[in-house]
């Protein structure tokens, strides 16, 4: 059952209309993708860091806007090679996945919306996997309101963990919910209403028309944008549910260019 019901804490219409979704077979990435395997894609396709990201820690920009010092090997704050992989665009996912389709044999590609939710909820109902109520001792995320880093319990970080910090769900995936936000293959929408219930992605690109705080993205096409999930280790507990949904890029960047250190990937492999 994909969405949330009208009664959770901390849901936003964008939830709904909660419906069920059949999700075949297919194989996630225990983790998400590592700094020290990004840096494997990067040296054998020798790509550089890109134009900068945002939310990174450092000096010289509003910390909102991409910052051309930032990149996923430069950062304001400490990563090794077990963190999670940030700084990733849209763009960069779906080179990383192309090439470890072109490495292995292997189809490789990012998780759809309802195989990420499928994924994270691992056979629960509630907001979380591990039950109705964030813990710092099951994910790593920020303070009660947006946005900033808190480090309680066994949540030691105000930025990225290494993968494997915290228990993994029952299907032994670990960070579904929080550390850093994924990508996954849909294109925007605002609800629910005819969205595919096999599993697939949402990639029907509409020109939007738009009130209220989304206005600024009227006369766009829902393709402009891509679905985030899982939220990161600076957003509050509503951001992090199974069912909490968020899309990038923000106005001003594109799929190309925008990166934040709050996001960055998991891979899916298609099974026979």
């Amino acid at each position: 059952m994909m969405g949330s019901p009208a009664t959770e804490p901390g849901r936003s219409d964008e939830e709904g209309p909660q419906r069920q979704v059949y999700v075949r077979r297919f194989a996630a990435g225990k983790f998400a993708v590592t700094r020290g395997e990004w840096s494997r894609f990067v040296a054998a396709k020798k790509i550089g860091n890109g134009d900068g990201c945002a939310w990174s820690g450092l000096p010289g920009a509003p910390i909102d806007e991409l910052n051309p010092a930032a990149s996923w090997s430069h950062l304001g704050f400490a990563q090794d090679d077990n963190h999670p992989a940030v700084c990733v665009s849209w763009d960069d996912a779906q080179d990383y996945v192309r090439w470890l389709t072109e490495r292995t044999g292997h189809r490789y590609r990012l998780l759809t919306e309802a195989e990420w939710e499928y994924a994270a909820r691992a056979g629960s109902a509630t907001a979380f996997p591990w039950g109705p109520i964030a813990s710092h001792e099951q994910a790593n995320y920020g303070a009660d309101e947006c946005c900033s880093p808190l480090a309680a319990g066994r949540d030691q970080w105000l930025n990225t963990s290494p993968v494997g910090s915290f228990p993994a769900n029952a299907f032994g995936l670990h960070d579904m919910n929080g550390n850093a936000m994924q990508w996954v293959q849909d294109c925007l929408a605002l609800s629910y209403e005819g969205h595919p219930t096999d599993g697939s992605a949402y990639e029907k690109d509409v020109v939007m028309t738009l009130t209220g705080d989304l206005a600024p993205l009227s006369g766009t096409t829902t393709c402009t944008y891509r679905i985030i999930r899982g939220g990161d280790s600076n957003n509050p507990p509503a951001f992090i549910r199974s069912a909490a949904r968020n899309f990038a890029p923000v106005p001003g960047t594109t799929l190309h260019n925008y990166r934040s250190s709050g996001l960055g990937i998991r891979v899916a492999r298609e099974l026979d």
